[in-house]
């Protein structure tokens, strides 16, 4: 098949993401995304970035599951951490944050004067809805007196771009789009990473170079079989584990509500007050988990497989382990 014909990647896979804008190579695309989101021109502009390794990030895709961040320091001591996200685990606004506040501290070394800290950025693409429902598709939060809006400090700055929004904008806006695209720089990225074959993204990539050029790579990427057997791999990685994680939330709630209903009434009478059956539906839950958690194991999956799928204590796992083996 001919670079021309080759049925491309999907930019929303973090591993292909990762090969675009996380590239040491060709910063080219990383530096024109982030100034067309973070709203920089002229002066203030990123000139150069320099990629980082993020610490949670895996060598390769047929690794197990884990999260492929972007992460880079930019010319003006920014750090940025991109995120792509294709299914919502319901974590997603706490876990920003808790990433977010160590990547401050961590640029902090002991003895240092607190006015070192530097800027650091969170941005999160994510293909499900984390807000309403609505064709606002990109959401900036920063420190923020609450009545006057004042500002309290830029040190710390998040985005979520809502991939699903941006779906809802362009059907309702399809007329306008097409004008606005050589005006939004952050819309044409948006629609090649939704996209790139879409009537819209093919718009985007012949009125700005630099994302022309990113089709082009995507190209060359998808056209590499080995990236391609290593993209596949990175697929079902992801498919195993929403689908794991799909399953063991639906067992969760049918199981959970059974054995909870139960059990809280058990223990609403004992204390006789309504948050047992919560308490009961609690224990459902938790007992649904132990019993996937048996299931993975059955199956060979290794420990840390399961922590990942079941979000059980490792020291708990242990146990589930060694009933199992026995």
């Amino acid at each position: 098949m001919s670079k021309n014909n080759v049925e491309l990647m999907d930019p929303k896979v973090d591993f292909v993401f990762k090969l675009i804008f996380g590239n040491e190579k060709d910063t080219s695309f990383l530096i024109s995304f982030l100034n067309a989101l973070l709203k920089l021109e002229g002066e203030k502009e990123i000139k150069s970035v320099i990629i980082m390794n993020p610490n949670n990030s895996k060598n390769t895709a047929n690794d197990k599951y884990s999260i492929l961040d972007v992460k880079a320091k930019t010319n003006e001591e920014t750090i940025v951490n991109i995120e792509i996200q294709l299914k919502n685990e319901h974590n997603m606004r706490l876990r920003t944050i808790y990433y977010l506040s160590k990547m401050i501290a961590e640029r902090l070394k002991e003895g240092e004067n607190y006015r070192t800290i530097y800027k650091t950025v969170a941005i999160n693409i994510l293909n499900f809805d984390i807000f309403e429902k609505s064709t606002r598709f990109h959401n900036t939060f920063h420190f923020m007196e609450t009545e006057t809006k004042k500002e309290l400090s830029d040190v710390a700055e998040i985005h979520f771009v809502e991939l699903t929004s941006l779906r809802r904008y362009i059907e309702q806006n399809k007329e306008n789009v097409e004008k606005t695209i050589e005006k939004d720089k952050l819309l044409e990225w948006l629609l090649f990473i939704d996209n790139p074959e879409s009537e819209f993204a093919k718009m985007a990539q012949t009125s700005n170079q630099t994302i022309g050029r990113a089709k082009d790579m995507l190209k060359t990427l998808s056209s590499d079989e080995k990236l391609r057997e290593e993209y596949l791999a990175r697929e079902k990685a992801l498919l195993d584990y929403y689908s794991a994680f799909d399953e063991a939330q639906r067992r969760g709630e049918e199981k959970g509500f059974e054995i909870g209903k139960e059990k809280g009434i058990e223990i609403g009478k004992e204390k006789g007050i309504e948050i047992g059956k919560e308490e009961g539906i609690e224990i459902g839950r938790t007992e649904t988990l132990v019993e996937t958690a048996k299931e993975m194991f059955r199956d060979d999956a290794s420990i840390q497989m399961v922590k990942k799928y079941t979000k059980l204590s490792e020291e708990m796992l242990l146990k589930i382990k060694k009933e199992v083996d026995n």
